[in-house]
């Protein structure tokens, strides 16, 4: 079984109503299991021991009306493990809960805002918190996933995980059952700054096409030549200033 000895921020734009996770480990790949969300539905972060089966069963315990807090107990009840895992869970409506098993590599624990948990194990101490915390709220006049961001940034400042770096992801939902804005960084020797190159990639040459995109609403998207030439404009200047 992995152990992502991890830092992370789950939260919801009280703005917008996205929800998003951005994480950070020494452990390869920490995207491809530890955040998950849906969108009008919540975020569920699983890191320690890892068990991603709480990510999915989260999501669907949040998806049938259970709020942050049920969903984190009924989580806690099934696992016979809750004592080496360590879980966040944000809801739709922006209630936030944690958990930090009693069994989890020091240092670990977490911090409950509203709308946003922060949570870490096997860190350099509790300061890494206490500036993951402090990003994230001295950011609040920036894009969301900006936010989650500035919190990782400032995590990874503090000290971060103390075996060093590795991995990095950020992941936003938004209306769509596909992500908003989904990146990784699965192994890098300094994730965090590679992740934060990416998203401004992504805001250059991707964000043009996405008014776009197919939606519930809209299922074949825009197809109007004129609006998508205008957009690979957009991104051509954007990748070519």
């Amino acid at each position: 079984m992995a152990e992502a000895f991890t830092f992370s921020i789950t939260a919801r734009c009280a703005q917008t109503g996205m929800l998003g996770i951005a994480v950070a480990s020494r452990f390869l790949a920490v995207g491809g299991l530890c955040p998950h969300a849906e969108a009008k539905v919540g975020a569920v972060a699983t890191q320690a021991l890892v068990n991603p089966l709480l990510g999915v069963d989260g999501l669907q315990l949040l998806r049938s009306g259970a709020t942050a807090h049920q969903t984190l107990a009924a989580l806690l009840a099934q696992d016979a493990g809750h004592h080496l895992r360590q879980v966040a869970v944000v809801d739709a409506r922006g209630e936030a809960a944690a958990h930090t098993g009693s069994g989890c590599v020091e240092w670990a624990g977490h911090r409950v805002g509203a709308g946003y948990a922060v949570a870490g194990n096997m860190l350099t101490g509790p300061e890494v918190l206490t500036a993951m915390e402090s990003g994230f709220l001295a950011a609040s006049g920036q894009p969301f996933p900006q936010r989650l961001l500035a919190a990782l940034a400032a995590g990874q400042a503090a000290g971060g995980d103390k075996r060093g770096k590795q991995a990095a992801a950020l992941l936003v939902v938004e209306s769509q059952p596909y992500p908003y804005l989904t990146l990784r960084v699965d192994d890098h020797p300094d994730p965090v700054p590679e992740l934060q190159r990416l998203l401004t990639l992504s805001d250059r040459s991707f964000a043009p096409y996405r008014a776009l995109m197919a939606t519930r609403e809209k299922p074949s998207g825009v197809l109007d030549p004129e609006a998508i030439a205008q957009a690979r404009a957009q991104a051509n200047r954007a990748a070519n200033p």
